[in-house]
Parts: C-alpha cells; sequence; structure tokens
C-alpha cells in the first residue's frame, strides 16, 4: 500500500515557483529547489519526474492563479473608459527584481521548449484577447483590425512594463500616457 503524500502539493508549487521567478530555470539547482519546495529528494521524485515537469508546473499554476484572474478582472471590467479597465496592468508593480513571469519564460526557456513555448503563447494570447475584449467594448479606434492591433501594443507595453521591473526601472507614471494612447485612439 501506497503512503498518502506528506506535503501540500499546491505549498510546494508556490515554493517552486517563486525560486524560478526570482532565479529563472537555469539557475536553480536541486538543492535550491528543494529547500524551496520544503521536499525531500524522495518526496520529489515520488511527486514528479523532474525539474522541467515543476517548472511547467508552475506555468500552469501561474496561468491559474494570475492570469486568468487577469482576464476575468479585464473582460469584467465595467469603466466607461479603457484607459481605466487597462490601468491596473501597470499600476502594480512587478516583483521587485523578478520581471514577468511568463517574460521569464518565453526568454529562457521557450526557445528551447517547444511545450513552454506554447504555453507562453496561449498566456500572452489570452491577455491580448482580454486586452481587446475591453478596446471593443468602448469602440477604441476605428476598425476591429485597430483595436487588435492596439491590443498587441498594449500587451507588448505590458511585457515591457513588466521586464523593465527585473532591472530596477523607476515605474513611471503609466496611467497618463496609456489615458493620452487611448484618448487619441478613440473615435471622434
Amino acid at each position: 500500500m501506497a503512503r498518502p503524500r506528506e506535503f501540500d502539493i499546491d505549498q510546494a508549487i508556490d515554493g517552486a515557483m517563486e525560486i524560478f521567478w526570482r532565479q529563472g530555470f537555469k539557475a536553480t539547482n536541486m538543492p535550491y529547489l528543494l529547500m524551496a519546495m520544503g521536499l525531500t529528494r524522495g518526496s520529489f521524485y515520488k511527486a514528479f519526474e523532474d525539474k522541467e515537469s515543476v517548472y511547467f508546473k508552475t506555468l500552469e499554476h501561474y496561468d491559474e492563479k494570475v492570469v486568468t484572474t487577469t482576464v476575468a478582472m479585464l473582460e469584467g471590467c465595467t469603466a466607461a473608459k479603457a484607459s481605466d479597465c487597462l490601468m491596473p496592468l501597470f499600476s502594480q508593480s512587478p516583483k521587485s527584481g523578478y520581471g514577468c513571469f511568463i517574460c521569464n519564460a518565453m526568454v529562457e526557456v521557450a526557445p528551447e521548449n517547444p511545450k513552454v513555448a506554447e504555453k507562453t503563447q496561449d498566456m500572452a494570447q489570452r491577455l491580448k484577447t482580454a486586452i481587446k475584449t475591453v478596446l471593443d467594448k468602448r469602440n477604441v479606434g476605428s476598425s476591429s483590425a485597430q483595436r487588435a492591433d492596439l491590443a498587441d501594443v498594449i500587451l507588448h507595453l505590458y511585457f515591457g512594463f513588466q521586464a523593465m521591473g527585473k532591472s530596477g526601472w523607476p515605474h513611471e507614471d503609466w496611467s497618463e500616457r496609456l489615458k493620452r494612447l487611448l484618448e487619441e485612439t478613440a473615435p471622434a
């Protein structure tokens, strides 16, 4: 008879996500990962295949906890102005020195791992679609094609904002910039 798992899987994944986010996939060795997850080597290998499988689980966890929540917030926004709906993307400072978990995965792991590339592209596409929904509901721009282009630009601004936070770049007042950008594309 197999022994029951003696650890909280969500807590272990949270610990893994924290260390991968802070250090990156390649710089996280097994002793650091085990310590962050609060697991022994035996417990780790009973529950997980390897470091790569845990990394993918952290991406899935981030998708469920952060991306899904952000998409729901954007799609459910009832503010009259698109900038008011989109501002939360830019008003929250990235985790100090961590950057964006999706961006980090896209840059470090996705080029060598098609599964991670597909997952990060899916998360980015879901965010872009939610941004476009905000723009569509408020009829920003002169056409659906222009709103799609603007959604793509805003997504890239968001990822850039997050990535620059990793280097300690000062967080400017994005609210006024975003308002100006969206007002210039609003229908007359």
